[in-house]
């Protein structure tokens, strides 16, 4: 027996060298490279926790800076060429959204007679009113909805509220389409429901929903048909969730989250195969404070805000 033990080390000593090459290789295909923050002309904004929206037609990125109730505008350089909002007009700004003709759809809160409603805008490309869009034929088990998340996808706008875990889907004038319950759809334990709750949410270029549950350590994808496929598992490892955010994707299927806790973006393909993680906390040009909610432009950049004030990263994806 004892002559065995050191074949069978030298044959473990092996696997491990294999695995540990091809985790290395994986994680070494692609980098991020941080190209710049977006700023104005007196330097960096600095943003806390912003949204975002994609122009990729004029390669511009909208984002809805609820703070301060404005919607700022930049260039594919990432510094600021328009902004609108600040007169109150819109009332409340939470999120926008562009569609394919320049349109800018803008999701606010307004007092009304009845108290606090949301309300949804359709602008022109300088951000004056054009219409109100009036959410129409919406079920009772979604008329009590409070989105703060707007996303225009090929002809639809998605409303998702977080709490609740509900999302209605409306064509471009507010005719309700398909509503998901997500809390339902999930099926989750009365022990699981506890603490619940949305952080990331997108769609993707096929209307599948993307979205995350931090007390779930879980990333979800949800298709039309309401087929569920999650990913993910606990830890501090690379790859792993601590306190998973922001979720997206881009036109190569890879699907991008982040960690709040451990200040990183995470790479995975397109089967949910963890490829690399970048940001790290820290205050250096490519470091990242608190990142939560994260976009993919046209071009493939990654956009990132932060805490702290240290306002939108974006980076360039490197394959190697």
């Amino acid at each position: 027996m004892k002559n065995k033990h050191p074949k069978i080390q030298f044959l473990t000593l092996i696997v491990v060298i294999i695995l540990t090459t091809c985790s290395s290789s994986a994680q070494g295909a692609m980098k991020g490279a941080f190209l710049y923050s977006l700023s104005n002309f007196t330097g960096a904004i600095p943003f806390n926790w912003v949204g975002f929206a994609f122009d990729t037609e004029q390669n511009e990125v909208y984002v809805c800076d609820t703070a301060n109730g404005v919607v700022r505008i930049f260039n594919e350089k990432g510094m600021e060429v328009y902004n609108f909002g600040e007169d109150g007009t819109l009332g409340g700004i939470y999120d926008v959204a562009v569609d394919e003709s320049g349109d800018i759809f803008v999701l606010s809160y307004v007092v009304t007679m009845k108290g606090v409603a949301y309300n949804i805008m359709r602008c022109n490309y300088r951000g004056e009113p054009k219409s109100k869009i009036e959410i129409r034929n919406v079920p009772p088990e979604f008329s009590k909805i409070w989105p703060i998340r707007l996303i225009y996808r090929e002809g639809h706008l998605y409303l998702a509220d977080k709490s609740a875990m509900k999302v209605i889907v409306t064509d471009k004038e507010g005719l309700f389409e398909d509503g998901y319950d997500i809390l339902s759809i999930l099926k989750l334990s009365e022990k699981k429901k506890v603490n619940t709750g949305i952080v990331g949410f997108d769609v993707d270029k096929n209307r599948n929903l993307l979205f995350t549950i931090p007390a779930l350590f879980q990333a979800y994808k949800l298709s039309p048909d309401r087929t569920l496929v999650s990913f993910g598992r606990r830890g501090s490892a690379p790859g792993r969730f601590n306190v998973v955010g922001g979720i997206t994707s881009d036109d190569k299927g890879y699907y991008y989250l982040t960690d709040t806790l451990r200040c990183v973006v995470m790479i995975f393909d397109k089967d949910f195969n963890f490829q690399t993680e970048f940001g790290y906390r820290g205050f250096g040009p490519d470091n990242l404070i608190a990142p939560k909610d994260l976009g993919v432009d046209g071009a493939g950049r990654v956009y990132v805000n932060q805490s702290r004030r240290r306002g939108v990263s974006v980076f360039k994806i490197i394959y190697n």
